[in-house]
C-alpha cells in the first residue's frame, strides 16, 4: 500500500505540469491527501472537517453569503464518516464529489476573507494553512506549513480562479486513485455503479490519458496548456 509521502509525491508530479503555481500544488496534496479519510483511523480528522463545514454554514448563512458551501463540507465529512475504507470515496464519482467539496470551501474561504479586505497572499496562505492542519499527516504538517508560506509571500504572480482550484485538487485526488490502482487490492472505479475492482491496466490507462494532456499541453502552447 502506498505511503502517504508517496501519494504527496506523486500528486506533485502529476500537477506540477499543469499548475506551477504554490497555491495549485498544495491543493494537488490536500487532494491527494483528503481520500484516505475514509480510514478509520482518521475519524477524528473527519468530526473536525464536519464541525468546520457546520461553522462555516452558520458564519455564511449570517453574512447573507452561499452558506450551502457549509452544509457541502458537512456532508462530505459524514459520507467519509459511513463509508469503507476504498469505498466510494475512492472512486471517480466519490473524488468528483471530493474535488467539488474542497473546491466549494476554498471559494467560501476566500469570499469570506475578501469581505473583510484580507490580501490575496495572505488570503492563500490561511486557507492552505486550514486545509493543511485539517487533512495532511501531522508529520509533515510543519514542512508543509514552512514551503506555503515561504512560496506564497515570494511567489510575484498569483491569482485565484476557481476553475484551477477544481483542476488542481482533482488531479491530485485522481493522483492517489491511480497509485491504488497498482496495489494488490486493487479500487472500486465505478462504485457505487459497479462493485468491480480495477487495478494495474486501469492505472496504466490513467496514466496515459495523463500523459496525453501533458504532451498536449507541450505541443500546443510550449509548457501550461491550462495555467495560461
Amino acid at each position: 500500500m502506498p505511503s502517504y509521502k508517496e501519494h504527496v509525491m506523486v500528486s506533485i508530479i502529476m500537477v506540477f505540469p499543469f499548475f506551477p503555481d504554490i497555491f495549485y500544488i498544495a491543493l494537488a496534496v490536500i487532494g491527494a491527501s483528503i481520500i484516505d479519510m475514509d480510514h478509520k483511523v482518521n475519524q477524528k480528522n473527519i468530526v473536525i472537517i464536519g464541525l468546520l463545514g457546520v461553522i462555516m454554514a452558520l458564519i455564511l448563512y449570517i453574512l447573507n453569503l452561499p452558506y450551502l458551501i457549509g452544509v457541502l463540507i458537512t456532508l462530505m465529512a459524514i459520507l467519509f464518516y459511513i463509508s469503507e475504507h476504498r469505498g466510494f470515496m475512492h472512486s471517480i464519482t466519490g473524488i468528483v464529489f471530493i474535488t467539488g467539496c474542497i473546491s466549494f470551501f476554498v471559494l467560501g474561504a476566500y469570499t469570506l476573507l475578501s469581505d473583510y479586505n484580507t490580501g490575496l497572499k495572505i488570503s492563500l496562505i490561511i486557507i492552505s494553512l486550514i486545509l493543511g492542519i485539517v487533512i495532511l499527516n501531522k508529520t509533515i504538517v510543519p514542512l508543509y506549513a514552512f514551503l506555503i508560506i515561504m512560496g506564497l509571500i515570494f511567489s510575484s504572480n498569483l491569482g485565484f480562479d476557481i476553475y484551477y482550484v477544481f483542476l488542481a485538487v482533482f488531479l491530485g485526488c485522481l493522483s492517489h486513485i491511480i497509485l491504488d490502482l497498482f496495489t494488490a487490492s486493487g479500487v472500486q472505479l465505478l462504485n457505487p455503479f459497479s462493485s468491480e475492482k480495477f487495478k494495474k491496466r486501469a492505472g496504466f490507462t490513467l496514466l496515459g490519458i495523463w500523459g496525453g494532456c501533458v504532451i498536449a499541453s507541450v505541443v500546443f502552447y510550449g509548457n501550461n496548456f491550462l495555467y495560461i
